[in-house]
């Protein structure tokens, strides 16, 4: 993990803008932002986790793969927008507690790894589309990133949750 020392310094001068202050001084913003960051989630891992779900087989097998992925992949970057741009702003609130810890850090890692994770799996899905549709199950490969994205996505939101507990 990065140097505490500069992250530290770099939190400390985000708690410092107006913005930091115009979040911390509303005792509402906080649980709104909340609010609206966990139905961001909600709709990002419920769209991902179908998505998955249905590469592994369990579930939708009347639906062709490309379909319910093209149907639902604007669902997932819906979620990640709303729950990127409320997490920011969370960050921003208190960032000294968050970007610090090494919850916040491996949260962002997982992040990254399972967006890479998602564009690859979306990327394949669709070069591969009449190929996988008529096939009875999805290539081993498919299955284990499904597997992972749906793993990496339950960390992430423990890994979030467990930030409000770390301070």
């Amino acid at each position: 993990m990065p140097d505490a020392g500069p992250l530290n310094a770099f939190a400390e001068w985000i708690a410092t803008t107006w913005l930091a202050h115009l979040i911390g001084g509303h005792m509402w913003a906080i649980p709104t932002i909340q609010s609206f960051h966990y139905m961001s989630l909600a709709i990002l891992f419920s769209t991902a986790v179908v998505v998955d779900l249905r590469i592994l087989g369990l579930i939708a097998r009347h639906q062709t793969l490309s379909s319910l992925t093209t149907r639902l992949t604007p669902g997932i970057w819906i979620g990640l927008t709303g729950a990127a741009l409320t997490g920011l702003l969370l960050m921003i609130a208190e960032p000294v507690r968050s970007i610090t810890t090494w919850e916040f850090q491996s949260k962002m890692v997982m992040l990254v790894i399972v967006v890479i994770l998602t564009v690859s799996l979306k990327r394949t899905v669709v070069a591969n589309a009449a190929q996988w549709d008529a096939a009875p199950a999805a290539p081993g490969g498919a299955r284990v990133a499904a597997v992972s994205s749906m793993a990496l996505w339950m960390l992430i939101i423990l890994a979030g949750r467990w930030i409000a507990y770390h301070a």
